[in-house]
């Protein structure tokens, strides 16, 4: 087995959407959303690879004073590898490297998952978006989280 993570460039919009779609069933980013995001100030992202197969990836937007996580999945046959775990660190890297001070994200409340992966990151919940996932007939309130970047190693 050879993990990689690799820059997103050369990543179509529409492999992308496929990815989006086994990561998030319920609230899938079609390829004309992520062409727009993509083509948005800023955005930059990567893909996790298992071999020869994309494995995950993350989207995120550096917004001048801090970097923003727009969306980060790992396919559900290689969830619990530590893929997320890689994708995260190396976003973290890249915010580094644009010297930008914060990550912050939001996280479906109802996802203790994630919450345990940021958490286990150091990411702290600074705010919350009532009913902002829509999942079927159901909502799930959005946690603002962010975590600093610069001058403090992260917590593992």
């Amino acid at each position: 087995m050879n993990r990689a993570i690799t820059p997103l460039s050369g990543f179509t919009a529409e492999s992308l959407a496929e990815m989006h779609a086994r990561c998030f069933p319920e609230e899938p980013w079609g390829a004309v959303a992520l062409n727009r995001i993509l083509a948005l100030s800023g955005v930059f992202g990567f893909v996790a690879w298992d071999d020869d197969m994309p494995a995950g990836f993350a989207l995120a937007r550096d917004l001048g004073a801090e970097c923003e996580i727009l969306s980060i999945g790992v396919l559900p046959e290689f969830r619990r590898c530590g893929i997320g775990t890689g994708l995260l660190d190396t976003v973290f890297g890249e915010a580094r490297r644009l010297g930008l001070p914060s990550i912050v994200l939001e996280v479906a409340a109802d996802n203790p998952a994630a919450r345990a992966l940021y958490a286990g990151m150091g990411f702290i919940a600074v705010g919350r978006r009532p009913r902002y996932y829509r999942r079927g007939g159901e909502t799930s309130d959005a946690m603002i989280l962010r975590c600093a970047v610069t001058g403090l190693p992260r917590p593992r």
